[in-house]
């Protein structure tokens, strides 16, 4: 994808301009780069090709959407995936397995998921179905469905017929960090491994407090990285494959030899880390799908170390 995607970047650049030029982000840095992103362009040239799931509001996805997309609500992504619990980590896939046979989804197909631009919601399904055990492509519609409504892309209206399908769902805890996963790479005096809190400066110090928990800061030896800095939000669409190096490698001190982890309060935000390092190379980068609402419950007494306070930890602000 990311090998098309070049060469479709590439023809973009040769066009001379005018009124009728597609929007910006209509071929993008990212997609020509990453194996995991396309863009609009790619998108027109290979509608039939792929599954497409829309992660935006139901009543957005009604009113227009890419033909052939299908509804992935992230009620069923936050809800009945997984969750923390007294005996360990437990996952439910089945509601998201149906919502995905519903879509003629099977396991080995390549699926492009779309919401209104780049964000959170979007990366976070696209963690889902690798954690889920997904063995096709899904890739990011960098820019989303604003970039492809303003570049005259094919749209349609109303739900599509559900499909009959069965989807085969194989968790694969190996890009899931849970909390004993984390746990066991931190101690008082900081962290084993590279733990990006993906949070406002705020909430990494424990002064914007959210939620009813328990206490509220950082993992002990987390560096904070908020998740808006690897965005571009005027074009809505991820920053360029040299910005990203230059936040999360340079700046951030990352190697891909590395095995990292990312949280936020919900996984959500989280999951736009674990994508960007995924897509930079990194072998084995996992969300802790509990993050701060799980970790905030525990106690220190039972190995869940924490640091609060503000200018803590360190921050990494170099597209704040």
């Amino acid at each position: 994808m990311a090998s098309a995607g070049a060469a479709i970047a590439a023809t973009a650049g040769c066009l001379g301009a005018t009124d009728d030029d597609p929007p910006e982000a209509y071929t993008t840095p990212a997609a020509a780069e990453f194996d995991g992103v396309v863009d609009s362009q790619w998108l027109t040239e290979n509608l039939d090709d792929v599954h497409l799931l829309d992660v935006r509001e139901e009543e957005a996805f009604l009113d227009a959407r890419v033909p052939g997309a299908y509804h992935f609500p992230n009620s069923e992504m936050l809800d009945s995936y997984a969750e923390e619990t007294a005996d360990g980590f437990e996952a439910s896939p089945d509601a998201i397995a149906w919502t995905l046979a519903e879509a003629g989804i099977e396991s080995g197909d390549d699926v492009v998921v779309y919401g209104a631009e780049s964000n959170l919601w979007e990366t976070y399904a696209i963690y889902t179905l690798n954690a889920l055990g997904h063995e096709g492509q899904v890739s990011l519609l960098d820019g989303g469905f604003s970039v492809w409504d303003a570049g005259d892309g094919e749209t349609t209206t109303g739900s599509p017929e559900a499909q009959e399908g069965e989807y085969e769902a194989e968790v694969d805890t190996g890009v899931v960090a849970t909390r004993e996963f984390l746990a066991g790479n931190v101690d008082e005096d900081g962290a084993a491994i590279p733990i990006l809190d993906m949070r406002s400066p705020e909430e990494y110090w424990g002064v914007d407090e959210r939620g009813d928990l328990d206490r509220f800061g950082h993992v002990t030896g987390a560096t904070n990285l908020n998740f808006v800095q690897s965005i571009d939000d005027e074009a809505g669409r991820l920053r360029s494959p040299e910005d990203l190096e230059t936040l999360w490698i340079d700046d951030a001190g990352l190697s891909s030899d590395e095995t990292a982890v990312a949280y936020c309060q919900t996984a959500i935000r989280a999951s736009v880390g674990w994508f960007v390092l995924d897509q930079l190379g990194f072998d084995d980068v996992r969300n802790y799908e509990g993050s701060w609402a799980d970790w905030g419950t525990l106690s220190e007494d039972d190995g869940y170390y924490y640091t609060t306070g503000e200018d803590t930890g360190t921050v990494v602000d170099t597209f704040a």
